[in-house]
């Protein structure tokens, strides 16, 4: 299995850059995943106080299943904006990421685009399944470049950014 994504250049040069695998991958999920449930107990916190306020003020405008609605809609937001914000205006490092020195490009080097960072984490419930990342951590483990199955849609792969040596 090729631990490098080759990238060849117009002028005929061969740039090898070596691909995370999937514990390095997986800690800087588990990184991301700690700072968006921070986010969200925020989020969720503000949300309950404004539901409240708005209930006692607004007695008759009041309907649960629409703020219901609103909440999903917004945690839907910040758990799929949170990566796709990251991947087009961090240049694909999300912070867990930027611990791990990792970045999400397309197979040719480039920057991650918009329809390709929505494809991939989209596809991250895809990932889901069956049972608590199965999906996602089997196609790391069977594809030549770590590729998740977002990342095999979308055309993209993880690489490492710099090598780190122990001190």
């Amino acid at each position: 299995m090729p631990q490098e994504l080759v990238i060849h250049t117009p002028e005929n040069a061969e740039i090898r850059v070596p691909l995370a695998g999937m514990f390095s991958r997986a800690a800087a999920f588990v990184h991301d995943v700690l700072l968006q449930m921070t986010i969200l107990v925020f989020v969720h916190i503000g949300f309950v106080f404004f539901v409240e306020n708005f209930r006692m003020n607004h007695r008759g405008l009041y309907s649960s299943q629409l703020f219901q609605g609103l909440h999903m809609m917004v945690l839907f937001a910040l758990v799929f904006g949170y990566y796709t914000y990251y991947e087009l205006f961090a240049d694909g490092q999300t912070p867990g990421k930027k611990a791990y020195n990792l970045r999400v490009v397309t197979l040719s080097g480039q920057r991650v685009g918009l329809f390709s960072s929505l494809l991939r984490n989209f596809l991250r419930i895809a990932d889901f399944m069956p049972f608590m990342f199965m999906a996602g951590l089997l196609s790391t483990l069977i594809t030549d470049r770590h590729q998740r199955i977002g990342d095999l849609f979308a055309g993209t792969v993880v690489i490492i950014t710099e090598e780190v040596l122990p001190k």
